[in-house]
């Protein structure tokens, strides 16, 4: 496969409620950086040609030094990130080399990513502009005002959203167009791409990909590493 996409790793998390004095992708986990892992399972596949490494403006310095220890054999370019992720992500796509038509988005927050997610994304391209993760809704979801429940939603039409999310690059940057005069601002990406009318498909992701947000994921987390060590 030849190498010819850009991939985006978001680090710009400050970790508040991880309840960390580091951003968060400078977290510990199983003794690396929690960025670490991502960026690992992305300059290991084929297809992967650069990564840009979005952090906060503080730690572009000793983000540099971090990744130089790692020697990577693709291109690793460092950038500022935004007030807002979709900031961020925008100054990340607008980093990747032109020559990339696609653009990988992934939470560094979510180390547990696979090269069979990418591939599985990957293989939507010809369907797709935007293609984005997801798991099941396991659990029973009610709406509620108050202190009151509503109704008792459909699970079976949910889906948990989360990264990588694969995009077409000059479409997404068309998209970028939508998202200074949203209130709240967009979640990902994809709402983006929605906006703008266009069509977005879904692969099923691994549940182990979770998002490391709260002391208690970590807690998570650290077992999951543990366990894939054993």
């Amino acid at each position: 496969m030849d190498r010819e996409i850009s991939t985006i790793i978001v680090a710009g998390g400050m970790g508040k409620r991880l309840g960390a004095d580091v951003p968060k992708a400078f977290v510990r986990l199983g003794g690396r950086y929690l960025f670490h892992y991502s960026l690992d399972t992305f300059l290991r596949h084929d297809a992967v040609a650069e990564i840009i490494l979005v952090v906060p403006d503080a730690a572009v310095e000793k983000t540099e030094e971090i990744v130089n220890t790692f020697a990577p054999e693709k291109p690793v370019v460092i950038v500022n990130g935004g007030k807002e992720r979709w900031q961020s992500v925008r100054n990340g796509v607008l980093t990747a080399e032109e020559t990339s038509d696609w653009v990988l988005v992934h939470d560094a927050a979510r180390p547990f990513m696979s090269a069979e997610i990418i591939d599985s994304l990957l293989e939507k391209r010809d369907r797709f502009k935007c293609v984005f993760t997801a798991t099941p809704v396991e659990d029973t979801v009610r709406r509620y005002e108050n202190d009151t429940c509503i109704e008792t939603l459909d699970r079976r039409s949910l889906l948990r959203v989360g990264t990588p999310q694969l995009f077409h690059r000059e479409s997404l940057i068309e998209a970028f167009s939508h998202a200074e005069p949203m209130s709240p601002p967009p979640t990902d990406e994809a709402v983006l791409m929605e906006k703008n009318g266009i069509p977005i498909g879904f692969v099923w992701g691994d549940p182990k990909n979770f998002k490391i947000t709260t002391p208690h994921d970590l807690i998570l987390a650290e077992a999951l590493v543990s366990f894939q060590k054993a």
